[in-house]
């Protein structure tokens, strides 16, 4: 089952958080992982049954034009576990209860815009990749009437919400270079897609911004 494959990243990352804070008797960090398996368990159970093939192109692609995100996004990911865990150590920056809550609802919020993006289109991969056997054309509807990469959209949500909902200001310092490392590849799969998908020059004519409605 789907969601429980989910729940290993889960366990794994609660061990880096409370291991660094010394204590498990966190809220922010029960809640934060929660949250991101439950709305993992919830887009994936209903994907198997709606877009099993999707699901697979989403667990192992066949090939990535962008390799080197995966790689370059695991650092500052797990700096931010890390300092995350100390900050509640040590309290260097506190985040009042009332701030932590709307983290976690802009965390959610993040999570569910992905998974918007899973149902609205049927070729969203994990790679930066054209799908010729899978048939891949544009998708202009969901998310994608505002936006033309809404799963990077969502990524920049979650990455500002991670500080506040973690209940460290300085993990959220830690997640902001996972932005910029998805605005590079977002510049490198639109460069793909313009050159070599069927209608994109024309839908991106139509829905000019990328990820961020009037700024980008």
């Amino acid at each position: 089952m789907i969601a429980l494959r989910g729940l290993l990243p889960c366990i794994v990352m609660g061990l880096v958080l409370f291991g660094c804070a010394g204590r498990i008797d966190v809220w922010t960090f029960w809640a934060w992982l929660a949250v991101m398996w439950g709305t993992f368990a919830a887009i994936y159970t209903r994907l198997e049954k709606t877009n099993p093939e999707l699901v697979r192109e989403r667990m192992k692609p066949p090939s990535d034009r962008d390799r080197a995100t995966r790689r370059l996004v695991a650092l500052p990911f797990l700096a931010m576990l890390v300092i995350a865990g100390l900050d509640v150590r040590f309290g260097w920056t506190p985040v009042s209860t009332t701030v932590s809550a709307i983290g976690l609802v802009f965390w959610f919020l993040g999570l569910a815009i992905s998974g918007w993006v899973l149902f609205a289109n049927p070729y969203a991969s994990s790679a930066v990749r054209i799908q010729d056997e899978r048939g891949q054309r544009v998708i202009d509807t969901g998310p994608y009437a505002f936006v033309r990469h809404p799963m990077y959209t969502a990524v920049v949500v979650v990455c500002l919400a991670c500080g506040p909902a973690l209940g460290s200001w300085l993990a959220g310092l830690c997640a902001l270079p996972v932005i910029v490392i998805f605005l590079r590849r977002t510049s490198i799969e639109d460069r793909m897609l313009h050159g070599e998908l069927a209608g994109y020059v024309d839908y991106a004519a139509r829905v000019r911004w990328r990820v961020v409605p009037f700024v980008y």
